[in-house]
């Protein structure tokens, strides 16, 4: 057995301000999270909505308190979830998808400096998130991940899994990632919860609707949910 002693010594956790990203940041921004063109352009636009930044999407960056650096060291960049408006269920339903936009927020991207990693940058850029999430009255936050961060999402709250179903009252959102993401999943509400029901091909996300929830004895039967 390796001695407790012999073994590297953890980084400290780096003291650090969140905070909405600024224009003299874009190209730092854009650099730690290797954002496609599309979503770059929303970073020249006013925001629209409570919890926006820049556009409909919440950009925040992480400073070093009280550092000599002007760069940031950590970033996110979180909006609304694409399957709000794409999924087969809400493209015929525009209210639906528009309250899911408002429910759910997806985080596209967080991202950390190769040498400020495991110094809990991450951890108070995704806190920071749900607190606005919380503030702005999202009830569900979720993000993609590969299979290495399993433990450290899980560690934060999040349920993690190949395949998620949102319980909705005709049927249910499934969420399912290639090989090898994973989505995880944490709620922001007390009322929202995230568990197994029965014959389920993984964990089931029910109250994400205000004011709705899957009756007693809601059940999966090949593979459709039976409310």
């Amino acid at each position: 057995m390796t001695p407790a002693a012999a073994l590297p010594a953890r980084p400290r956790t780096a003291r650090i301000d969140v905070a909405p990203l600024e224009r003299p940041d874009h190209a730092d921004y854009v650099g730690l999270l290797a954002l496609p063109a599309e979503a770059q352009q929303i970073l020249t636009m006013d925001p629209v909505g409570p919890l926006a930044t820049h556009g409909t999407a919440l950009c925040l960056t992480a400073r070093l308190r009280r550092s000599s650096s002007p760069k940031p060291v950590g970033a996110v960049f979180a909006a609304s979830p694409d399957w709000a408006y794409q999924h087969p269920l809400t493209l015929d339903d525009p209210g639906l998808a528009h309250v899911l936009a408002r429910t759910a927020l997806l985080v596209y991207g967080v991202a950390t400096a190769p040498n400020r990693r495991r110094q809990g940058i991450a951890r108070a850029l995704l806190t920071e998130t749900e607190n606005r999430a919380r503030a702005a009255g999202y009830r569900m936050t979720t993000l993609l991940h590969t299979p290495e961060l399993t433990g450290f999402y899980e560690h934060l709250g999040y349920t993690t899994a190949r395949h998620v179903t949102i319980a909705m009252p005709d049927a249910g959102i499934g969420l399912t990632q290639p090989p090898p993401f994973l989505t995880a999943v944490k709620a922001l509400r007390p009322d929202v919860r995230i568990r197994m029901l029965p014959g389920a091909p993984g964990p089931v996300v029910t109250g994400l609707l205000p004011g709705w929830d899957l009756p007693t004895g809601a059940r999966f039967e090949d593979g459709r949910l039976i409310a």
